[in-house]
Formats: structure tokens, C-alpha cells, sequence
């Protein structure tokens, strides 16, 4: 297994769900996440009453942030706090497409 790739957080008064992926270090760089993504985005748009997608990306995780821009998100909010499971809320931006 080299990562996951996800969809969370549905809202259906909105059609609105959430992706997220995350890769083994030693997969970083080969172009899995962006066309993971793509195949994500494509799925969702051409199989379900989805309209809305959003993404996170940890502040520091600027290869994440390429894949995002690579896959048309554009970032609606920096250094948001979020609860990513660790001690206290991490610093987020904000994905949107």
C-alpha cells in the first residue's frame, strides 16, 4: 500500500464532500497524489450530485498545495485551526472547487 485517498464530510443539503489523501514518504513525487485527485474529482462530478469539493492542506505541506492547484481548487482560507487528531488544532488552508 503506498497511501489513501478519501471522501468525507458529505453535507447533502449542500452536495458538498470533503477529499483527502496522504501518501508514504516514499511514494512523494510521482504524480500519484495529483492523479489520485483527478480520478477523485472526475468520479464525483460524473457519478454523484456532488458540486461542491473542498480539501485541507497542512500550512507547511506545499507539494499537497500543488496537487491541488494541478486538480483547479483554489485556497479560500490560510492557517485555519483544525482538529487533525493530534494534541491541539492544527494550522490549515482551505480548498475549494
Amino acid at each position: 500500500m503506498c497511501g489513501l485517498a478519501e471522501f468525507y464530510g458529505y453535507k447533502e443539503s449542500i452536495q458538498k464532500t470533503c477529499i483527502g489523501y496522504r501518501l508514504s514518504p516514499k511514494f512523494w513525487g510521482k504524480g500519484i497524489a495529483t492523479r489520485t485527485v483527478a480520478l477523485m474529482v472526475d468520479y464525483l462530478y460524473s457519478n454523484t450530485d456532488i458540486e461542491i469539493i473542498t480539501a485541507s492542506t497542512m500550512i507547511e505541506n506545499q507539494a499537497s498545495e500543488r496537487v491541488l492547484e494541478k486538480n483547479g481548487f483554489l485556497k479560500t482560507a490560510e492557517a485555519v485551526p483544525e482538529d487533525w487528531g493530534y494534541d491541539r488544532p492544527t494550522a490549515a488552508d482551505k480548498w475549494f472547487r
